[in-house]
């Protein structure tokens, strides 16, 4: 539907509204004003989202079929809870695995996987015992306190294991499964944010001293981090990041800060778009984009989470909330059709196009 025909409908409804209270000066004018506030507000909407792209929204189709699943690698005797998002249809379709932050859990990120998914993306919300929502415990010390001790070398190592058995036992059930059967392993992407923004940099080929130098998966195509940091001096950057070289997306905020005491901040977290190599690398700077907001949860349940851990850096009020919850969805999507459809118009947009839609809600960087 054409951007310009939304914005004469609504405004006609508007102009209705108007007709209304002036020939009935003794109806709810208090009710009438509440509806028109409404269809502005929408009005806009319509146009924002339009002009992104959200169109290409495939809500035509059925909804996927979402399952909630555990998947046991007996070899670390560690059950993994899963949740899946299978896309409507029978063809070979692109994988994206999302990691959730400490203390998440596979509900996380659901507003990001509910997108991807109603757009042909088979999702899986993969959660990281350790590190997830069980290490917060009521009467075991402040919940910062708690989340803190799932933030360890450990813990990043078991999640990476995770990742690969997840890829492992896709492989492995695909012969018996249809539904996994559709998943095109040569098309996957690693997603995460915070913690999980940690795990995909470590999969995307991050360097780390001591033994193990590398923890790079090469069946991963492109990554996404939400809300990821930059460690060690900045002269150390080009070892630890320099041999990150496929499709990399980086989204952060300007409020984007530190929550649990490990020394994050705004330009840390923007900073790792600057260490990478070029070469299919982006970057979004969200205006009053604060941490909770990139988990992909309700604005609500973003809130709830902010006040139990006693985050007080300042916070994205709802509306701003909303709106960057909108725009994300439309450039990661685009990230995904450019990089595991290999659509030249999706990669086109996000060199030449995207600074623009974006407007002044964020800066955008390519390189």
């Amino acid at each position: 539907m054409h951007n310009a025909y939304i914005e004469k409908l609504l405004i006609t409804n508007i102009s209705a509204s108007l007709r209304y209270v002036w020939l009935h000066p003794h109806s709810d004018v208090c009710a009438a004003r509440r509806y028109i506030s409404l269809m502005k507000r929408i009005a806009l909407f319509c146009s924002f989202a339009l002009g992104l792209g959200l169109a290409m929204m495939n809500l035509a189709g059925a909804a996927p079929t979402v399952l909630d699943v555990d998947w046991k690698d007996s070899a670390r005797e560690r059950s993994l809870p899963l949740k899946l998002r299978i896309p409507d249809g029978a063809d070979k379709v692109p994988l994206v695995i999302f990691s959730h932050g400490l203390g998440g859990s596979r509900e996380g990120g659901a507003a990001w996987g509910e997108h991807w998914s109603k757009n042909g993306y088979f999702v899986i919300h993969l959660q990281h015992p350790g590190s997830d929502q069980s290490i917060v415990k009521a009467g075991d010390g402040p919940p910062l306190t708690q989340l803190k001790r799932g933030a360890t070398a450990e813990q990043l190592l078991g999640r990476v294991d995770d990742v690969r058995f997840v890829l492992d036992e896709i492989l492995r059930r695909q012969a018996s499964d249809v539904a996994l059967a559709r998943i095109d392993m040569k098309r996957i992407a690693m997603t995460g944010h915070s913690f999980g923004a940690g795990t995909v940099m470590a999969l995307a080929d991050t360097r780390f001293p001591g033994p193990i130098k590398s923890l790079a998966e090469p069946r991963i195509a492109a990554f996404i981090a939400f809300s990821p940091q930059v460690q060690g001096l900045k002269k150390s950057w080009p070892e630890r990041y320099g041999s990150m070289t496929k499709p990399f997306l980086t989204i952060t905020g300007t409020l984007d800060g530190d929550v649990i005491g490990n020394g994050a901040n705004p330009d840390k977290r923007a900073a790792l778009f600057d260490a990478q190599p070029p070469g299919d690398k982006y970057r979004i700077v969200f205006e009053n984009g604060d941490h909770i907001v990139f988990g992909g949860g309700a604005v609500s349940d973003s809130e709830r989470i902010a006040r139990a851990i006693g985050y007080r850096e300042k916070s994205t009020d709802p509306d701003t909330a909303t709106l960057i919850q909108t725009q994300t969805k439309a450039l990661t999507l685009k990230f995904l059709d450019a990089y595991l459809r290999s659509n030249a118009d999706a990669k086109a947009w996000l060199n030449n196009d995207a600074a623009k839609a974006i407007g002044t809600a964020g800066e955008w960087s390519a390189k």
